[in-house]
């Protein structure tokens, strides 16, 4: 399974999204990166458990972890 990690400084949240594939919001993140736009903080990881490493190790004491609802 993979995920979509979306980190946001300036709200100080790391939201997973699980559902890469029907979540709308990594969609239409997809689709900015297409026309274009340029790749902010989001990224796909292979894994849930490799997004739970990379919060636990770089952003457990700075931001707020999320997961999607979608």
């Amino acid at each position: 399974m993979k995920v979509w990690a979306n980190i946001e400084i300036p709200l100080k949240t790391y939201t997973v999204h699980l559902d890469h594939d029907l979540c709308s919001y990594v969609t239409e993140m997809k689709q900015r990166i297409e026309l274009g736009w340029k790749k902010q903080q989001g990224t796909s990881i292979p894994l849930e458990e490799g997004a739970l490493d990379i919060y636990d190790t770089c952003y457990k004491e700075k931001l707020t972890f999320i997961v999607c609802s979608n």
